[in-house]
C-alpha cells in the first residue's frame, strides 16, 4: 500500500459554487462501490456518460435537462457558453481529481485504484499511483495490463488526450 498525500490545491475550493454539489455527488456515487473494481467501472461510466451528453447539440442537452432536470449544465457552471465535447474533455482530469478528493482515501492498494489516480489533475494523486506501481514490479505490470485490456478505461484515456496535449504545449 502507498500513502496518498492530500492535494495541495483543492478542486472544490477553486471550482465555481454552482458546480460543487455536482462534483460532491459524483464522489458519493463512486465511493458507494464495494471495491475498486466497481469504483473504476463507475468512474468510467459516469465520465463517459457525461462526455456523450456534451457531444449532443446544445439544444438537445437543454431539452434533456428540462425533461429530467437532475443534472446541472456543467458548461454554464464553469462559465462557458459553448460547452461542447472538446471543452468537456479538457476538464475530465479535474472531474477525476474532484471524485478522488471527495473520497478522501489515504492509501493506494489495487491496480484499478492506481489506474484512476493516474488520470487525476492532482500531481499528488498521480505521484501516489506511480509510487505504488514502482513499489513492486507486479503492481506496474497489473496497471499496464488494465490500461491495455479495459475498454472503458481506454475510452476515458482517449477522451483525456485533449487535456494532456494542451498541458504539454503550454
Amino acid at each position: 500500500m502507498t500513502a496518498i498525500p492530500p492535494p495541495a490545491r483543492s478542486v472544490f475550493e477553486t471550482s465555481p459554487e454552482k458546480l460543487r454539489p455536482f462534483l460532491e455527488g459524483l464522489a458519493v456515487r463512486v465511493s458507494g462501490g464495494s471495491n475498486w473494481m466497481v469504483r473504476k467501472k463507475t468512474v468510467c461510466d459516469l465520465l463517459l456518460g457525461l462526455d456523450a451528453f456534451f457531444a449532443l447539440p446544445a439544444a438537445e442537452r437543454s431539452a434533456l435537462m428540462a425533461d429530467g432536470g437532475a443534472s446541472p449544465d456543467i458548461a454554464e457552471a464553469e462559465g462557458r457558453t459553448d460547452g461542447g465535447p472538446e471543452d468537456f474533455r479538457k476538464v475530465l482530469p479535474l472531474y477525476v481529481g474532484a471524485i478522488l478528493e471527495g473520497m478522501r482515501e489515504t492509501v493506494i492498494a489495487s491496480p484499478e485504484q492506481a489506474a484512476i489516480y493516474l488520470l487525476s489533475i492532482h500531481p499528488e494523486h498521480q505521484a501516489a499511483a506511480e509510487a505504488w506501481m514502482l513499489a513492486d514490479p507486479r503492481n506496474g505490470k497489473s496497471v499496464r495490463k488494465l490500461m491495455r485490456t479495459d475498454r472503458r478505461y481506454r475510452q476515458l484515456m482517449d477522451r483525456m488526450a485533449d487535456h494532456w496535449r494542451a498541458a504539454r504545449s503550454n
